[in-house]
């Protein structure tokens, strides 16, 4: 965000027709990544869609989950190269809406450092 004015970018991993996004607007506009019954299988064609737009994120938007596991594995995997941490959505039920956790490369970086020297340690 480069002012007061804008407004953060909600992405959306697997968008689905039948499913209600509309809670996800406070946290900005929603911008579907992929849609629908996707071709996952088509992992290059997938990754190439996933790469184009989150090259448009900025540190400021969010990522929502939804849909195929694995589309959403790819853009977490692709947000955390681009970015130092990712702001996910995640849907709760309890509040009938989205609530925000962050997740941080630097996070996964020093669990990782820790398991391998729990290893070393075995």
């Amino acid at each position: 965000m480069t002012d007061g004015a804008s407004r953060s970018t909600v992405f959306i991993t697997n968008m689905a027709s039948d499913h209600d996004y509309k809670s996800a607007t406070v946290y900005g506009a929603l911008r579907p990544i992929t849609t629908g019954n996707y071709p996952v299988f088509k992992s290059g064609r997938l990754l190439e869609e996933i790469a184009a737009s989150l090259s448009q994120s900025e540190e400021t938007d969010y990522l929502l989950f939804s849909g195929s596991s694995f589309i959403a594995g790819i853009c977490l995997a692709v947000w955390l190269q681009r970015h130092k941490e990712c702001k996910s959505l995640l849907y709760d039920k309890s509040q009938r809406g989205y609530a925000s956790r962050v997740i941080r490369k630097s996070d996964i970086i020093i669990q990782l450092e820790k398991a391998r020297g729990e290893d070393d340690d075995e």
